[in-house]
């Protein structure tokens, strides 16, 4: 992104949503340190070179602390029953063993993926404890699951940065998406975590209000804006809806109209490839240690491996990670060691646009 188009973007979100959300990307670097500076130029390289083994460690970790949910939206795996893998939440010791693990290298450790982080029974000892290894811990909730006592352990665990999925400005609009959910409900805990965090002079959790824009909601952006602006929220964005683009039902119901809002250029599944960088920078860990080769996939039957039966460093560079990262080498993929879900990716349609 040049300069100009920094301003640009800026301009559109409005000067102070626009620097509060470059401070809330900004906000890991508080947990600096030389040698996780080093790696991250290591593999900031390899991922530039397209290496096969990768001799730096991720430095952003998807840790999904539960894949259970109390909504049933209906794009979602979780919410439709098609995760393919059992459901069940992360054991606390090995949570604690993995953060260990990964500590020297981490900068932000993302608890969640498939599933409300905040029905966990341990979530609050799991903030604590990635926070005391000085990892910037960042957590994405629906919100219709809170009190005024998680709220004060919330903020008091040293939670840094909260993703709130808010999808309309009126509960039919809402609901519409987030299928069993209460809008009035998740206001009110938004304003519990707000008041909480007032009360601990503290300026964390980052609180960003997130919408998914949809063709049902696509004419409420400003409403919702609003709405998080009075909520007392930090910041507010909004994100693409992705959908099955072979399903025309799909396609019609859920789209936006409004093609500057689509993660699409068109209704077409894209097929261009580029340097996939979860492959490289990331690692998604599952509640069972399922190692995913991004957040994207959920299927138990595509792990590249686990990381309660091996080493991180040594699943790392696996044939199952070097087959994956076959798939994007440069002059285009090689043959795999073995044959994963990534050597079939047809790309994310946001990397797509860049």
């Amino acid at each position: 992104m040049t300069l100009g188009e920094l301003f640009t973007k800026l301009r559109r979100l409005g000067w102070r949503n626009g620097l509060g959300l470059i401070g809330y990307h900004l906000l890991p670097l508080r947990y600096s340190t030389p040698c996780k500076a080093w790696n991250v130029v290591r593999v900031k390289i390899q991922r530039w070179l397209r290496t096969e083994h990768v001799w730096g460690m991720p430095y952003r970790y998807y840790l999904d602390p539960i894949n259970i949910c109390n909504l049933h939206c209906p794009l979602c795996p979780t919410g439709l029953g098609i995760l393919g893998r059992p459901r069940g939440y992360f054991d606390l010791t090995a949570f604690r063993r993995i953060v260990d693990e990964i500590a020297p290298y981490a900068y932000t450790v993302e608890l969640y993926n498939w599933g409300e982080p905040f029905l966990h029974p341990d979530i609050v000892e799991m903030i604590r404890y990635a926070h005391s290894r000085r990892i910037a811990v960042r957590l994405s909730s629906n919100m219709n699951r809170f009190s005024p006592e998680l709220a004060q352990a919330v903020v008091e665990a040293g939670l840094d940065r909260l993703i709130v999925s808010l999808d309309g400005s009126t509960q039919e609009t809402y609901v519409r998406y987030r299928r069993g959910g209460d809008l009035a409900r998740v206001c009110e805990n938004v304003r519990l975590l707000v008041e909480a965090k007032r009360r601990a002079h503290s300026k964390t959790p980052f609180i960003l209000v997130r919408m998914l824009v949809m063709r049902h909601n696509e004419q409420e952006i400003e409403a919702v804006r609003a709405l998080a602006n009075d909520l007392g929220a930090d910041a507010f964005s909004v994100a693409p809806i992705f959908v099955d683009t072979t399903d025309a039902n799909q396609v019609a119901e859920w789209l936006p109209i409004e093609r500057a809002l689509s993660a699409y250029e068109s209704t077409s599944a894209p097929t261009n490839r580029w340097a996939c960088a979860e492959l490289w920078e990331a690692m998604t860990i599952n509640w069972d240690g399922g190692l995913s080769p991004c957040c994207w996939v959920h299927q138990k039957s595509t792990d590249l491996g686990n990381a309660f039966e091996q080493p991180l460093r040594e699943a790392w560079n696996s044939p199952a990670y070097v087959s994956a990262r076959r798939a994007f080498a440069r002059g285009g993929p090689k043959p795999p060691l073995i044959e994963t879900v990534c050597n079939r990716c047809q790309g994310h349609p946001l990397y797509l646009k860049e």
